[in-house]
């Protein structure tokens, strides 16, 4: 376990561990996607418990994106006190924390809008998960997401976040410009895999004019999209090499999405052995492999051996989890303190129930004995 302790440094960043939260949605936003008493109380949680590295679930970056209730924004200008509250708070318990940064396309839900608005996506087709057929983005359209990202992004810098992560994955705006299940255009944004990565570039260009060089600016990139027409390892790994060329800092490999076939999505449930885990290590080690920046693998990470062997054969730099870290915010400092034990997480996906209703995430098998107790 020494590896997963050891201090490291991508660019300014130097994190006390090898550890990091890996964004999720949490529901403790308002219905504007202001900051909430609970988002300070559950972050800064989290941040005491000696993670090394906190990434925030996504913030959408134009009000037309988003895609969950009580999802954080990252939109306007007005946001920005909330946002700087938010790191502070987790500054103030030793933790450091990315800002993630969405246009959810498709997948944004009009019931969530506050005025009525167009949901957009790179093709009028319908959504595989909502069924939603988004209006096909213009190229003045386009721009005004890529200018909303690189907003965001110096927002998230003058907020004090420590960097900022791009989702590229799950099925959300940026993944669907790269798929070619999502993107059926004709000009110079869809049909070949270079093409459909313009999108993308154009967004990293104007974040780093934004942010500055030095700024650490990551990407949730899906290695596979498990769904027909969409992306394979052989073209996210083009993806991912242009992205380096391009000044990208690290890339945390993700794959699927909540329509992906055969089970194959993001949060898996059933992870009982030590084989289920770390399931998307394989997938991973293909970009360590290929790559010369710094990878983070995620998905069913529970056990101190499993960490060990993922760094012994190399592959990954960083691992990522969430789900463990709903039911154990001191995960981390338990196995720095010597307790190996596995994470008592189940893997029942009941934590996101309570964030529905604005309550943030809980772990439902610690919610259930309380009620059995009272």
């Amino acid at each position: 376990m020494s590896e997963l302790f050891e201090v490291t440094s991508i660019k300014a960043l130097e994190l006390k561990n090898r550890s990091i939260r890996s964004a999720t949605w949490s529901g403790v936003a308002d219905k504007k996607g202001r900051i909430t008493d609970t988002a300070i109380e559950l972050y800064g949680n989290l941040a005491a418990g000696g993670v090394g590295l906190i990434i925030t679930g996504f913030q959408y970056v134009m009000p037309n994106s988003v895609a969950m209730p009580y999802q954080a924004g990252n939109y306007s200008e007005d946001l920005l006190e909330g946002l700087s509250r938010w790191v502070q708070a987790i500054h103030a318990r030793g933790a450091k924390v990315m800002a993630q940064l969405v246009h959810t396309g498709s997948k944004a839900n009009p019931e969530l809008f506050w005025k009525k608005e167009a949901i957009w996506g790179p093709s009028s087709i319908p959504d595989p998960l909502t069924g939603r057929t988004p209006k096909e983005m213009t190229h003045h359209e386009i721009s005004q997401v890529v200018e909303a990202f690189a907003g965001a992004a110096s927002r998230s810098k003058r907020a004090g976040f420590d960097g900022i992560q791009l989702h590229g994955a799950h099925g959300y705006g940026i993944n669907q410009f790269l798929s070619g299940a999502a993107n059926r255009r004709t000009d110079g944004y869809g049909g070949s895999i270079s093409n459909r990565y313009r999108f993308l570039g154009e967004i990293l260009e104007a974040v780093r004019g934004a942010v500055g060089q030095e700024y650490p600016v990551f990407i949730k990139l899906s290695g596979h999209d498990y769904f027909e027409g969409g992306l394979v390892p052989e073209d996210s790994l083009y993806v991912a090499r242009r992205l380096v060329d391009d000044g990208i800092d690290c890339i945390e490999v993700s794959a699927g999405s909540r329509a992906s076939q055969n089970g194959m999505v993001p949060s898996r449930t059933k992870i009982g052995k030590g084989e289920d885990e770390a399931y998307l290590g394989t997938l991973a080690k293909c970009f360590k492999e290929s790559l010369d920046i710094p990878i983070i693998t995620v998905g069913g990470i529970r056990s101190p051996s499993v960490i060990a062997r993922i760094f012994s054969q190399g592959i990954a730099d960083y691992v990522a989890l969430c789900r463990p870290l709903i039911r154990e915010p001191h995960l981390i400092d338990r196995w720095k303190n010597g307790n190996f034990e596995k994470a008592a997480c189940i893997s029942c996906n009941g934590c996101f129930e309570t964030a529905l209703d604005g309550f943030g995430v809980t772990c439902k098998v610690d919610r259930d004995a309380k009620e059995r107790q009272c």
